[in-house]
């Protein structure tokens, strides 16, 4: 069998030991990071500080892409502000959600849909192709109001026959 070289520079437990600042020069001349082995295991990787603070800046950006907040296209009545905030808080819009974890998240907050039981996320992702949203309907009335979600997105993988979703917005409607 034969062994993959990686294409990032390594070192040993003893190295580190006898001069750290070594590796840490190691790492900065090749802008990346050392795998440190231990008895011929990977134990851990040395970055410099740079390096380490560049990678959680990245992946700060990559995390706000993703989950940016729920754009709304109507107004949210005052009394309704509490619910929106918490519906922001479970589904982002940009999110990638599959429709299962949409539904568990939405009947969380209280909110139902006819498309239940054997065969509902099916029936939610049918809807979702069909007219680019899931309706659901708060299972408490608001003022004699019924007051419904609309998550409107699109599948993320037709191909794979996935129930994935990326969510493009979220709606509020008091009827």
């Amino acid at each position: 069998m034969e062994l993959k070289k990686l294409d990032v520079p390594t070192s040993s437990i003893t190295e580190v030991k006898k001069s750290p600042m070594d590796v840490f020069a190691q790492a900065r001349k090749a802008g990346t990071g050392v795998y440190i082995f231990n008895r011929e295991k990977i134990a851990g990787v040395m970055l410099t500080k740079e390096q380490y603070e560049q990678l959680l800046e990245e992946l700060t950006e990559l995390r706000d892409k993703q989950y940016q907040p729920v754009e709304r296209e109507l107004p949210v009545p005052e009394e309704l502000e509490e619910l929106a905030a918490a519906l922001r808080s479970v589904v982002a819009k940009g999110a990638v959600i599959s429709a299962r974890q949409l539904d568990e998240r939405m009947v969380q907050l209280g909110f139902i849909t006819k498309k239940t039981g054997f065969g509902g996320v099916t029936e939610m992702v049918k809807e979702l192709g069909e007219v680019g949203k899931i309706i659901y309907q708060l299972r408490r009335r608001e003022n004699h109001k019924t007051i419904y979600a609309e998550i409107v997105g699109d599948l993320e993988d037709l191909r794979r026959g996935t129930d994935r979703l990326v969510v493009r917005k979220v709606n509020l409607i008091e009827r």
